[in-house]
């Protein structure tokens, strides 16, 4: 892989220690977004570029994951992210150890408030990718995990849980939802369902749908419904409590918000005898 790096990176990271290695790519990171001279923003781009490719790209980035500087800490989490869909398509290898220990390194990284909002959003997709990767393999459980996850960290837990669908159906192009991922995804569908159903909306119904951390622990799950149904095929109605819960939503202020009114129109298109909902509405 050192065949990729820049000439002076090469002889760099053989003489000094990785952690130098962090620093040259911080500088260009620096230069890039920061810098001044177009010449140097166009070289440092390309070193970046080149660096992205390898596989040093992977430990360097999660380094740098703790900088101060947004920039720095973006384009770490970006390259991250990049890697990961790269492996997840087939276009990259990676060893399955890898994949295995930066999951929960992210999942730690996620609770640091150094973290800026944008990088801790794409952190979300990354992990969201990690987990369709290895959601049939080693990490069976990635379901019950981010469920958990979410009685200290409801927004991203959820935020991840959203994001997967949609990792998913970039990776697999035809009959996803019999896919042995999704049928993988769908055993935790029940607790998935349960634990939808237990988040309340906001005082007053008012619920935006953006599918990002700003909103609502509510909104996410509601939104996440929507999107395994539609993506996934995850049986709503089929839950014992699903259809008095989506009913009483109706009834009340959060009826008209555009979370709840997704998944109306979710459940109306894809489950028969839905639209007894809205007579009991």
């Amino acid at each position: 892989w050192l065949d990729f790096l820049p000439k002076d990176w090469v002889s760099l990271y053989l003489q000094r220690a990785p952690l130098a290695m962090a620093a040259e790519v911080r500088k260009e990171v620096l230069e890039l977004y920061l810098g001044k001279s177009p010449e140097a923003k166009q070289a440092a781009d390309a070193k970046l570029r080149e660096f992205q490719e390898t596989s040093l790209a992977w430990s360097v980035s999660q380094e740098l994951l703790g900088d101060s500087e947004a920039t720095v800490q973006f384009f770490a989490v970006q390259t991250i992210y990049n890697k990961v869909q790269q492996v997840a398509k087939g276009y990259q290898q990676a060893e399955g150890p890898l994949l295995q220990a930066l999951a929960p390194f992210l999942l730690q990284q996620l609770r640091s408030p150094a973290l800026t909002q944008q990088s801790r959003q794409r952190l979300v997709l990354a992990l969201a990718a990690i987990a369709v990767h290895l959601c049939a393999t080693t990490w069976s459980n990635v379901v019950p995990d981010l469920l958990s996850m979410s009685e200290a960290q409801p927004q991203c837990a959820w935020c991840i849980i959203l994001a997967i669908p949609e990792q998913l159906a970039s990776v697999v192009h035809t009959y996803v939802k019999t896919n042995q991922r999704t049928v993988a995804l769908l055993t935790g569908a029940p607790a998935l369902l349960a634990a939808a159903l237990a988040q309340r909306p906001a005082e007053g119904g008012l619920e935006a749908a953006t599918g990002t951390l700003s909103d609502s622990p509510f909104s996410l799950a509601m939104q996440s419904l929507s999107q395994w149904s539609k993506v996934m095929g995850m049986p709503l109605l089929e839950h014992s409590g699903f259809a008095d819960y989506l009913g009483a939503l109706l009834r009340g202020p959060a009826g008209s918000s555009e979370p709840v009114l997704e998944l109306l129109i979710e459940v109306l298109g894809s489950s028969s005898g839905s639209f007894a909902l809205y007579a009991g509405a």
